[in-house]
């Protein structure tokens, strides 16, 4: 029991010196905090004293006009944020604010800030356009314009940044009702040392008076790459984003368009005909992740012969109205120039009959030797509505080299053509395996190339010897396969590319009996072989 209650005093002690110790350190802690928190307040108020609240300084916000005060104002708050609380601010010039870094002006709108102008101004605010000049290079730094509602009606431009002065923040904010550009980046002024402009915008609503007009949402020229644009909403504009330049990285995007008040109606199946969501018109590269496309005939227009670098993942592509949108990615057929076009786990709602996800030079991806086309993991709904020829359907862009049962449900075959699916132009041989039914296959090595087919072999398993006839039709870039029986018989079949080259194309719905008529194929096909032709 004694060595017992000294192993408990021997504890106690052990305790007691811990305690003393916790305590006084805790007491040195506090004496910390009570420095570090004066430290915080001193910094507060040094930051409260670079705030500067417009109406403390004679600035009108109850809608009536309001001249030179406010660039007055800019001049004399150098490195400091202007806040404009709510109320209405009515311009007859636009704001300016300095390229200079080291005279960085910020502004803070109140959420129910309302910027306007009665009559026309070049636009309402012009970022980098006074202080033309940069002293010193390492000491950029992100200025920013925050919150406030843009009425864009009487302007040119809601607001323009100028590219030179780079790390500009646009954030949280609207800019409704422009007739012509909401937002335009651009260079102005004589600087050459980069051609970056690292514009960000986010949290920004633009809404438009209607997708008919020729209205643009976001316009990035040329020599200003590098922007990054997220959780914005373009409504109403008929190109929500025009860029000359490359470098953008685009993240969830909500692109619709629409008619509202003061736009112009072109009558029920006349609207948005001509509305595109992204146009461009540079070479580069473009990151464009979780972008809804809401109703807008193309998608994306790549314009002349640019050959961009696109990365697109997690995109949508949809239509509130029936018959309507004409493809998600276009250029002109003529343009050849090289491209290249990353599409992975997309979602497609196809509307409108002929609806192409791929609407561009088709030999460029029949002769994509160098796997620069990819298209994964996406859905379609509404397959039917495709167009046949759309080579999004390859089975190399598709990544895969075999097609399941092509009719899943319909399986009676009349003595009328039925359309396989199709040839691209390439270089590349097909070996292709049609799985008619147990016990009846047709093996092909076909090569298709500048209009003209070949086939260097086939072989034919029919122990019932079916009779049928296989055929051709050249429709272009394209080599339309085509079967038919001699006698009406159900058929399931299977088609598998066992070289997975990507040079067949299925077609587009697997539910479907596809006839020439569906392909635009108007004369009688080729016979390849027949049933008095087996080997």
């Amino acid at each position: 029991m004694r060595n017992y209650s000294l192993l408990i005093k021997k504890h106690l002690i052990d305790f007691m010196r811990i305690k003393i110790s916790f305590i006084l350190l805790l007491a040195l802690l506090c004496c910390g905090n009570d420095k570090i928190v004066g430290e915080e307040i001193s910094n507060d108020l040094d930051i409260n004293k670079n705030i500067v609240s417009v109406i403390d300084f004679g600035i009108k916000n109850d809608g009536s006009p309001i001249g030179s005060e406010i660039n007055d104002l800019v001049r004399n708050s150098y490195s400091k944020t202007l806040f404009f609380p709510a109320g209405t601010y009515n311009l007859t010039e636009p704001i300016i604010l300095p390229v200079d870094y080291t005279k960085n002006v910020n502004i803070i709108f109140d959420k129910n800030a309302l910027i306007k102008c009665d009559h026309h101004l070049e636009a309402l605010l012009k970022v980098g356009f006074s202080e033309q000049r940069i002293m010193d290079y390492n000491l950029r730094r992100f200025s920013y314009i925050e919150g406030g509602v843009f009425d864009c009606y009487n302007a040119d431009n809601g607001i323009i940044v100028n590219g030179f002065k780079q790390l500009v923040q646009l954030r949280s904010m609207s800019l409704v009702r422009g007739r012509k550009t909401h937002i335009r980046i651009a260079r102005y002024g004589d600087f050459s040392w980069t051609t970056s402009s690292d514009t960000k915008i986010d949290n920004v609503t633009i809404h438009g008076l209607g997708s008919n007009d020729d209205i643009i949402g976001i316009y990035i020229d040329k020599n200003c790459h590098d922007c990054k644009i997220s959780n914005t909403f373009i409504y109403a504009t008929k190109q929500a984003l025009v860029t000359k330049s490359a470098g953008h990285i685009l993240n969830n995007i909500h692109i619709l368009t629409e008619i509202t008040p003061g736009g112009t109606d072109l009558g029920k199946g006349n609207n948005f005909l001509d509305s595109e969501g992204i146009r461009i018109e540079t070479a580069g590269f473009f990151v464009l992740n979780q972008i809804y496309y809401d109703t807008v005939d193309k998608g994306i227009v790549i314009s002349d012969n640019n050959e961009p670098t696109l990365m697109l993942d997690q995109n949508i592509s949809y239509s509130y109205l029936d018959n309507f949108g004409t493809s998600f990615i276009y250029r002109d057929e003529e343009a050849n120039s090289p491209l290249r076009i990353k599409l992975s786990n997309s979602v497609f709602t196809v509307r409108n009959k002929g609806f192409t996800i791929f609407d561009f030079n088709v030999p460029l991806i029949g002769w994509d030797v160098d796997r620069k086309f990819t298209f994964i993991n996406c859905d379609v709904s509404n397959p039917q509505l495709l167009n046949p020829y759309d080579p999004a359907l390859l089975q190399r862009v598709r990544n895969t080299t075999s097609d399941a049962l092509i009719y899943t449900n319909i399986s009676y075959f009349d003595t009328d053509w039925h359309v396989f699916g199709a040839l691209v132009t390439s270089p590349y041989r097909s070996l292709l395996r049609i799985d008619l039914k147990d016990n009846f296959t047709i093996d092909l090595d076909l090569k298709f190339t500048e209009g003209d087919l070949k086939m260097n072999d086939y072989k034919i398993v029919n122990p019932e010897n079916e009779k049928f006839e296989l055929g051709y039709a050249v429709k272009g870039n394209y080599c339309v396969l085509l079967f038919r029986p001699k006698q009406g018989r159900n058929y399931y079949p299977i088609i598998n590319d066992e070289l997975g080259n990507g040079s067949f194309m299925p077609t587009p719905s697997k539910g479907e009996h596809y006839r020439p008529a569906d392909y635009a194929i108007s004369e009688p096909p080729i016979v390849l072989l027949s049933d008095l032709s087996h080997k």
